[in-house]
């Protein structure tokens, strides 16, 4: 019966079968032992599932719909418009991760800029417990939702700020690592975008002016008067970015006078960029996560 309903499913939605498992047990409150033990489900089951199945159908993200999306160890709280964490994102704060773990003893303080539902902030804080993070958004009821991540994960070593990227920090406040994942896409880009995200998340929290480069621009510009000078660290800050912006995003580093490299993810696009002060030496990491 179960496998036949993860089949009916693929069929309607094209999940994958991590997924089918999800909204099963979403829809049953049940585990998925229990579901492997259940004949059949429900007449309200049944409906429920039918309902759900309509939402997909109708572009709603299953994230939504689910209330949480799994990043790294740690299942973190979504719902609509807050900016669905990805699996991009998830591949690349890894790699920070694995990067830096020689160098936890010198990581004291870490900054997210435009934190969205704190998965990178909260990776990091659980990955470096000794380490202050600071988790900024512009957005109180995004600011809520990750407070309420930190909550479910029982992490204390993180707080957050309402702010325009920097404008709320103290003029002397300094960190190690700077990590952002900005509004980067084009609006001009806007009608190629899948249906499950431009009508359902966060515009704020995806487009960005002058070609998508407007917010990286002024992250350029301004993080280096927020590092530590003196770091011996292999990157300061890092940047998400659009496919096809790396180029781009290299100049401009460039001209502000950055050390910076660009990384591709497993799908064999250009995801990041990982900078560090002109003083340092940027030493090598692998040119694809």
């Amino acid at each position: 019966m179960i496998q036949k309903l993860h089949q009916l499913i693929k069929i309607q939605t094209n999940l994958s079968f991590q997924e089918t498992c999800w909204l099963l047990e979403h829809v049953t409150k049940k585990s998925h032992a229990e579901l492997m033990l259940t004949k059949q489900l429900t007449d309200q089951e049944m409906a429920d599932l039918d309902s759900t199945i309509a939402q997909l159908k109708d572009h709603k993200p299953l994230a939504y719909i689910l209330g949480f999306v799994p990043f790294l160890d740690l299942k973190m709280q979504v719902k609509p418009p807050i900016l669905i964490p990805r699996h991009e994102t998830e591949e690349w704060v890894a790699k920070l991760i694995e990067t830096l773990k020689p160098f936890a003893s010198q990581i004291k303080k870490i900054c997210d800029i435009g934190t969205g539902s704190g998965c990178i902030a909260l990776a990091l804080a659980k990955n470096f417990p000794d380490a202050k993070v600071t988790a900024i958004d512009i957005n109180q009821q995004v600011l809520d939702l990750a407070v309420s991540n930190a909550k479910l994960h029982g992490i204390k070593n993180i707080s957050f700020l309402k702010s325009d990227l920097f404008d709320e920090l103290p003029k002397n406040a300094k960190f190690d690592l700077i990590v952002s994942n900005p509004p980067y896409i084009d609006p001009a880009c806007a009608p190629t975008l899948p249906a499950q995200v431009s009508a359902w998340e966060d515009h704020q929290a995806l487009f960005a002016s002058d070609s998508g480069l407007y917010i990286i621009t002024k992250l350029l510009q301004n993080a280096p008067k927020f590092l530590q000078k003196k770091s011996t660290l292999p990157v300061q800050l890092i940047l998400e970015i659009g496919h096809d912006q790396h180029e781009k995003v290299l100049k401009l580093a460039k001209t502000v006078g950055w050390q910076a490299q660009a990384l591709k993810d497993s799908f064999d696009k250009w995801r990041t960029i990982w900078l560090s002060q002109p003083s340092l030496t940027l030493r090598r990491v692998k040119s694809e996560i």
